[in-house]
Formats: C-alpha cells, sequence, structure tokens
C-alpha cells in the first residue's frame, strides 16, 4: 500500500490545505481547467496507484460544476489504480429535496448521491446533512459527522448566561435538542409554514416551550438566503430575548443575504467553514471544521 493523498477541488482549497496540514496527509497535485465550451478538464499529477485517496469538495455555488468535477476527479484516481476513494463533501447541494412534496417533483439529493458513487467512489464523508435519511441514498458506506460540537465550542468561549436553543422548524428539533444538550440550556421550537411557490419565505406562526432567557441561539444546518432565521429572530425578540445567536453549518448566504442580514435583528452568527465564502458582514464569524475531518481521515488510514 502506497502513502494516502488527499486532493483538493475547486470549491474549498483553503479546508482542504487545513485539513491536509491538521491529518499529515500530503496534499496530491491536481490541475483543474476549461475547454473553450465550459467543459471541465481534470490531471490528476500525482501518482496514486494503490493509494487512498481523499477528495475534498464541497457541492456549493456552482453547485453543478462543482458535483461534476468531483465526479472527474474520483473517475481520474480510480482510473490511475487509486486503492480506495474517499469523497469528502463537507456541504452536499441539492440536500434540501431529500423527498417529494408534490407530485412531479424529484428526489434530487438520490440523483445526486447516484451521480456521486457512479464515478467509482467508495465511501463518502458529510456533515450536518438536511435529512439523516440521505445517508441511505448512497449505495456506499458513509461517515456522517455533526459540527454541532465545533459550534457549542464556541458558544462556550461567549459564556452566555441564560440560554435557551430554538429549533426553527419542527423538521429541526432533533438536531436542536443535541445542541440544546451539548449547551446544557432548554429548548424551545418554532412552527412555520413556509410557501411552497416562493420556496425561500415563510410566516411563523407559534413558539413551543419558555422562552425565558436572556440570549436566544438559533441552530440550523444552512443560511441560504436567511429568510428563515430573520423571521425568527424577530419573533423571539417580541417574545422579550434581549439576544439572538445563530448557529449553522452551512453559510450559503444566496441572493442578498448578507445586506437582508446585517438589517436583522440578529445579533451573531456562527457558521462552519464547509462552504467557502467571502463574508460580508461583520455579524459573521467562520468556525473552522478542518479538525473535525482531519481526526476522520486519520482513522481511515
Amino acid at each position: 500500500m502506497n502513502s494516502p493523498k488527499i486532493f483538493a477541488g475547486s470549491s474549498n482549497p483553503n479546508l482542504a490545505k487545513e485539513i491536509s496540514r491538521r491529518s499529515k496527509i500530503p496534499l496530491g497535485q491536481i490541475e483543474i481547467g476549461r475547454f473553450s465550451d465550459t467543459e471541465i478538464d481534470v490531471w490528476v499529477k500525482d501518482e496514486v496507484n494503490n493509494s487512498d485517496v481523499f477528495i475534498i469538495q464541497s457541492n456549493s455555488a456552482p453547485v453543478n460544476d462543482n458535483i461534476i468535477e468531483l465526479a472527474l476527479i474520483a473517475d481520474a484516481v480510480k482510473r490511475s489504480g487509486a486503492h480506495k476513494i474517499t469523497a469528502v463533501i463537507p456541504y452536499l447541494g441539492y440536500s434540501r429535496k431529500e423527498k417529494q412534496t408534490r407530485p412531479g417533483e424529484p428526489i434530487s439529493a438520490k440523483v445526486v448521491a447516484d451521480l456521486i458513487t457512479a464515478s467509482g467512489i467508495n465511501k463518502v464523508v458529510c456533515i450536518d446533512l438536511h435529512a439523516d435519511a440521505i445517508v441511505g441514498f448512497f449505495n456506499v458506506p458513509v461517515i456522517y459527522l455533526s459540527a454541532l460540537e465545533v459550534l457549542g465550542d464556541r458558544i462556550k468561549k461567549e459564556k452566555h448566561k441564560g440560554l435557551i436553543v430554538v429549533s426553527p422548524d419542527v423538521g429541526g428539533v432533533k438536531r436542536a435538542r443535541n445542541f440544546a444538550t451539548i449547551l446544557n440550556a432548554p429548548l424551545a421550537v418554532i412552527e412555520k409554514h413556509r410557501q411552497v411557490a416562493t420556496r425561500d419565505k415563510i410566516e411563523v406562526l407559534s413558539i413551543s416551550g419558555e422562552v425565558t432567557g436572556d440570549t436566544a441561539i438559533i441552530i440550523d444546518d444552512v443560511i441560504s438566503t436567511g429568510g428563515t432565521i430573520i423571521e425568527s429572530a424577530h419573533a423571539l425578540k417580541e417574545k422579550g430575548v434581549k439576544e439572538v445567536i445563530v448557529c449553522a453549518t452551512h453559510g450559503v448566504f444566496a441572493g442578498n443575504a448578507f445586506e437582508n442580514l446585517g438589517k436583522s435583528e440578529i445579533d451573531k452568527i456562527f457558521v462552519t467553514d464547509t462552504i467557502a465564502k467571502d463574508i460580508k458582514s461583520s455579524k459573521i464569524e467562520q468556525v473552522t471544521v478542518a479538525g473535525l475531518i482531519a481526526d476522520c481521515l486519520k482513522k481511515e488510514i
């Protein structure tokens, strides 16, 4: 067996470098270019025959390009004789469509899982999927990591008193309960209605649980446009909460998210670096998951 290698796709090279540094698994040389018609071209320069290979690639924007790039890198190392190929996907694109909500819709997360594994990947590492059921969409073993401990450790450094953890919807109750356990705080749940026609727009209906603390921490898996957490923060402030902090694993920050979040009643936002993003708000702080992933990879070699 030859030495393992990490190869970084173009979605999050800085995270890949930090994972390589912490895990002491060398970063392999790869060239990613484009033909004149925008087709992606990949060339793996390092020898990978009989090596365990880890490909670091988030399916963030440009989502479709990054998915295809991941598949091409996997095919390239498979054809070069890699012993085992593990796709490390810190953020899995299309994961918000894990079921049919109306006739005529695809199950997008399943389609993407099939596309990825068809390229020759033997194992997948992912972090905080939108729904746990997505693990079952892959026809290969999945290592499912959570960034809750990483985010929880960051919150503990703030030394807030009177904390309450809030799930922004019923679907996130399990995640919020786990986070509340980490912080030793009570739990509240916001019940909402999402307007299907406008996708990201929500209407807050009610809050279950006592909202008596000075600081509410909303925990979610993804911040996209920010509509959900902005409305949730407003509802909490109306209930008398003095400070609203948001924690989320994946900071998509689509559209006018930075501007809208800046104007909102949210006091602070913590997200991880599963998605490479130029943070354009003083309210937002990134927390790295490099150590979490590095520890996982070291156990795989």
